[in-house]
C-alpha cells in the first residue's frame, strides 16, 4: 500500500472497475495507454496468465503480515457459495495503513484536510499525529465496551475524524458500517436494525456548501424510529465529535462528547490481530430501487486489492496527493 493515499477508504471505488472478472480486460486496456507502466503491466498479465496463484501471491505479498497465510483461495461456486482469500493468515488493517509506515514516513503528511468553508485553515496530520489519534480513538471505544466482533455504525461529517473512526475500529477488530452524511433518520435506523448495530459515532453537525446539518438531531430521531422496531437492538452510546458549536442536545448517560471522554486516553493501542477472512466492514446500497442491501467485507482478500489496484489505476507515488471531494459514505462501497 503506498504510504500518501488512505483517506478513509475513499478509493475504493476502484474496485468497481477492475473486478476480478475484468481485470485481465483492464489490465490490456492499461498496458495499451500508458507507455510509461507498459513493461510492468506486460509482465503482470504474463503472470496473470500463465501461473495465477504466483499472482495473487504477490498481490497478498505486498501486505504486512503478523502470520503468513497456510492456503492462497478456497473457492466454491456451487450451493453454498463459499470463498476465502489468505486463510490461515493474520493481520491487521490499521497497522498497514499506518503503522508500517511509520519508521520511514513518520513525519510525511498522511491526511491533508480541506474544509468546506475556504476561510477555515487547512489541516495537514502526520502517520506519527495519525497513529497517536487513531490509538487514542481506539483506547476510547475499548474503554466504551467496544469489542472485537461489535458492529459500529458511522454517520459522520468529511472530517478527519471520520477516518480514525474507521482505522480505530479495525485496530480493535470492531465492525463499521458508514452511512452517508446525508441520509435521513429512518435510513441511520433501517441500516442500524439489519446490521444490528448498538453503537453509534456521529457530529453534532455538517457543513455542505455552507448549510448546517444537524447530524446528532438525526441520530436522535433515528434512535427513536429503532425503538419501535421488533427485537432492535438498543442503543447503548452514541460518540459525538464536535464540529459545530457544541450545542447538539445530549442524553446522559447514552450520549458522550469524544473530547471529554477520550481527553485521558492513551494514545498506544497494540492492533488486533484478525484472521485472514475476519469481517472488516459493513456497507448498505442506498436503498434506491428497492431495500437498502447490506454487503459484508472481509479483512485480507478486500485490503490486498484495494490496495493493489489502487497501484495500478493511480500509479501514486510518494510525493503524489491523491484528491477526492466524495463522501466516505459511498467511496467506501465496492
Amino acid at each position: 500500500m503506498k504510504p500518501a493515499f488512505y483517506l478513509g477508504a475513499v478509493i475504493h471505488c476502484v474496485l468497481s472497475v477492475y473486478s476480478t472478472l475484468g481485470f485481465a480486460r483492464g489490465m490490456r486496456e492499461l498496458i495499451q495507454t500508458d507507455n510509461h507502466s507498459a513493461a510492468r503491466l506486460k509482465t503482470l498479465q504474463d503472470l496473470f496468465d500463465t501461473n495465477p496463484d504466483a499472482y495473487w501471491t504477490h498481490i497478498g505479498d505486498r501486505l504486512s503480515w503478523f502470520k503468513k497465510w497456510t492456503t492462497l483461495k478456497k473457492t466454491q461456486f456451487t450451493s453454498p457459495v463459499s470463498v476465502e482469500w489468505y486463510a490461515g493468515g493474520t493481520l491487521n488493517v490499521s497497522y498497514n495503513c499506518i503503522d508500517r509506515h511509520l519508521a520511514t514516513k513518520g513525519d510525511k503528511v498522511a491526511i491533508l484536510w480541506e474544509a468546506d468553508d475556504p476561510a477555515t485553515p487547512s489541516r495537514h496530520i502526520t502517520y506519527k499525529e495519525l497513529a497517536r489519534e487513531v490509538g487514542r480513538f481506539a483506547n476510547t471505544l475499548k474503554s466504551l465496551g467496544v469489542k472485537r466482533g461489535d458492529r459500529v455504525t458511522i454517520y459522520m461529517p468529511m472530517i478527519p475524524e471520520a477516518a480514525y473512526a474507521m482505522l480505530a475500529c479495525t485496530r480493535i477488530g470492531a465492525i463499521h458500517q458508514v452511512v452517508f452524511g446525508g441520509f435521513s433518520p429512518d435510513a441511520i435506523a433501517d441500516r442500524m436494525f439489519d446490521s444490528q448495530s448498538d453503537f453509534i459515532i456521529t457530529s453534532d453537525e455538517s457543513l455542505r456548501g455552507g448549510k448546517h446539518i444537524p447530524l446528532k438531531l438525526n441520530v436522535d430521531e433515528a434512535i427513536e424510529h429503532l425503538a419501535e422496531l421488533p427485537g432492535a437492538p438498543t442503543v447503548r452510546h452514541v460518540l459525538v465529535i464536535q464540529h459545530g458549536p457544541g450545542t447538539a442536545k445530549m442524553t446522559a448517560p447514552r450520549d458522550l462528547w469524544y473530547e471529554v471522554v477520550s481527553k485521558s486516553q492513551p494514545t498506544d493501542c497494540t492492533p488486533t490481530e484478525m484472521s485472514a477472512e475476519d469481517p472488516l466492514f459493513m456497507l448498505y446500497t442506498s436503498g434506491s430501487t428497492n431495500k437498502p442491501k447490506g454487503v459484508l467485507h472481509t479483512t485480507a482478500g478486500y485490503l490486498a486489492w484495494v490496495a493493489y489496484t489502487h497501484d495500478l489505476v493511480f500509479n501514486m507515488q510518494d510525493d503524489d496527493i491523491y484528491w477526492c471531494t466524495a463522501d466516505v459514505g459511498w467511496n467506501h462501497r465496492s
